[in-house]
């Protein structure tokens, strides 16, 4: 490793490379003349504002992160935010440079941090995480030589992102990132992808085709961040388990492009190490997004549209999604993803609305004995539609009436998603109309629900739901002729194929 020529006073405010060496090469020439080749090799495209870039080793990752840093702009990019997982301290939300460094250092030299930008982001909530996370971190270290070279004006505002960090968090440091955007600021994510293998608690594919799914994977996965689809991103990442490590930072990025930015991303690269290596007992994916345009003042989202009359295409597209998010939960695979990449801008998601997944034993006929599988949901309209549908997939899938999904059973089930109206108190079961109306029933601490379909499948007339309900409350038959509360509501009935 290259030991620095610098006063003591300028080693104090110099945060001294950790990873040089190992990540990437620690003598200065040899550092450069690799990551120059590197550079040179990469495509020529048109040039960008924005990256997400993997963080490994340059035997490893190298090229990929190439191809992304090739396209920046050296004579305008002046600053770069620099965004990235903390991979050694546990915190939310996002950790800044203690305010005595002034630089980060690689065997090329030192890179001057933006102290004027910092100090705009130093004392904020959300941007209070530990100093000394910085210390050993290698995410942000080793993009330093290409923006060394590929930017050699820019300043770098380093971003540590908590395992901690909530999507509204990611909302607000974006919303708080905004102010510094302008043409001379490009945002750089450091992430690796998938992490595959015992050895990361995660190795849910196998065969020989194991390098294509986890290319599938990571391309499906990509292509949300280079959509700027910060819904279909986050309930990906959510549903599936996957490891992406930048998933934090990332969402900051995509909440960035959706708000702040007029533009279109691109997914440049995706492999993996095992590709490079030939070892697939441990491997982790490599992507290259870049994003062109540019930055824009903050766009607040706009107001959630009111819940509509479902086509029978958006009723089957709803149904759709309940499904990938089985699939992706159980197989831990992209289905969420490509049901997003299908269904680009689909309006009843953002309506506020609750919703219940129903599972039932294909062929069988309705009110048949054993015929439910799981049913499981969320009554208030408190969560778009698309979040209500991937909550209450998530949970159908844990029934605890029945032992827990399997992803073999998915052929032989029919999806069935009920999108509520907003429940509405009434003076007594008298007003309850079987067949239209979902009823719930409470009394005292007990409470019960029946979606307005049960009642019609069973063949029951209205006192013989009301004893049902009472007894899935837990409470004696006719328990609720007497000090019971009722609540209705309707429901837009979307099912596979309907």
């Amino acid at each position: 490793m290259v030991i620095l020529a610098m006063s003591s006073a300028a080693a104090a405010a110099t945060r001294p490379p950790a990873v040089a060496g190992s990540f990437y090469p620690g003598g200065a020439a040899e550092l450069r003349a690799e990551v120059a080749a590197l550079l040179a090799a990469a495509p020529a495209r048109a040039p960008s504002r924005a990256l997400v870039v993997p963080h490994a080793g340059y035997a490893y990752s190298g090229a990929v992160a190439a191809e992304a840093f090739a396209t920046l702009d050296a004579a305008t990019t002046e600053r770069v935010i620099l965004l990235g997982p903390s991979h050694h301290q546990s915190f939310a939300g996002g950790a800044l440079p203690g305010p005595g460094i002034e630089a980060f250092a690689t065997p090329l030299g030192a890179v001057a941090l933006d102290r004027t930008a910092l100090e705009r982001l130093r004392g904020l909530p959300d941007f209070a995480g530990p100093a000394r996370a910085h210390d050993p971190e290698h995410c942000l270290e080793v993009e330093l030589p290409f923006l060394q070279l590929a930017a050699p004006r820019a300043r770098i505002v380093p971003v540590l992102v908590g395992a901690g960090t909530t999507a509204e968090t990611a909302r607000r440091m974006a919303k708080a990132l905004a102010p510094l955007l302008d043409e001379r600021t490009a945002v750089v994510v450091s992430s690796d992808f998938s992490h595959h293998g015992e050895r990361y608690r995660w190795a849910p594919f196998s065969g020989p085709d194991l390098g294509d799914q986890l290319l599938r994977l990571g391309r499906l996965t990509a292509g949300r961040l280079a959509a700027i689809d910060p819904a279909g991103f986050s309930r990906q990442i959510e549903v599936s388990g996957d490891t992406v490590c930048g998933a934090r930072p990332a969402m900051i990025l995509v909440e960035l492009a959706a708000r702040a930015f007029a533009g279109e991303g691109e997914v440049l690269e995706v492999t993996t190490s095992g590709h490079r290596s030939g070892d697939w007992s441990l491997s982790v994916t490599y992507a290259a997004v870049a994003y062109r345009g540019r930055w824009t003042a903050w766009r607040e989202p706009r107001p959630a549209p009111p819940l509509a009359v479902l086509s029978a295409a958006e009723g089957a597209a709803v149904a759709a999604l309940a499904r990938a998010v089985l699939e992706s939960h159980l197989r831990h695979d992209g289905s969420v993803a490509a049901w997003h990449a299908a269904h680009p801008g689909f309006e009843p998601a953002l309506a506020q609305a609750g919703a219940f997944v129903t599972l039932h034993h294909r062929g069988m006929a309705a009110g048949a004995p054993g015929r439910l599988r799981a049913c499981m949901g969320l009554i208030e309209a408190t969560e778009p539609l698309g979040d209500a549908v991937t909550q209450a997939a998530q949970w159908a899938a844990r029934d605890p009436r029945f032992p827990p999904l399997a992803s073999e059973e998915l052929a032989g089930l029919e999806v069935e998603v009920s999108v509520l109206s907003p429940p509405r108190p009434v003076a007594g079961p008298e007003a309850i109309v079987v067949g239209t109306h979902g009823v719930i029933l409470a009394k005292g601490g007990a409470r019960a629900v029946f979606l307005p379909q049960v009642a019609s499948e069973q063949g029951w007339d209205r006192e013989t739901m009301l004893r049902q309900l009472a007894r899935k409350a837990g409470l004696p038959a006719d328990a609720w002729r007497q000090g019971a509360r009722f609540e209705v509501f309707t429901a837009q009935v979307c099912g596979e194929g309907h």
